[in-house]
């Protein structure tokens, strides 16, 4: 799909009230559900919308290959796991080599 942009949310909102009554009476979007996104669309054509851009690292947590990707980065950055945690990674890539080698 052509996205309008290459931003996204990243879980956080202060939203004024006049929200909750576009939500009232929105019609239902993706899935079937009613799409908070849609009525922020709708609302920040009536009023001025802010956001913070986030300069730091974002893992996809809805996939699995990003889920694994933010525990091993918040493992890796814990100063009383990184140690255990880069050690076993180490072993899983040289057994994986291994596997492949025998192959």
């Amino acid at each position: 799909a052509n996205a309008p942009s290459n931003f996204y949310i990243n879980g956080r909102y202060i939203l004024q009230p006049e929200i909750f009554a576009l939500l009232g009476n929105q019609q239902r979007g993706a899935d079937d559900e009613i799409q908070l996104t849609d009525a922020m669309v709708r609302l920040s054509k009536e009023q001025p919308f802010f956001a913070q851009p986030f300069l730091g690292r974002m893992f996809d947590c809805g996939s699995k290959e990003g889920f694994i990707q933010a525990n091993i980065a918040f493992a890796l950055a814990r100063d009383d796991m990184k140690g255990p945690v880069f050690e076993m990674l180490q072993e899983f890539v040289r057994s994986h080599e291994r596997q492949e080698e025998a192959a």
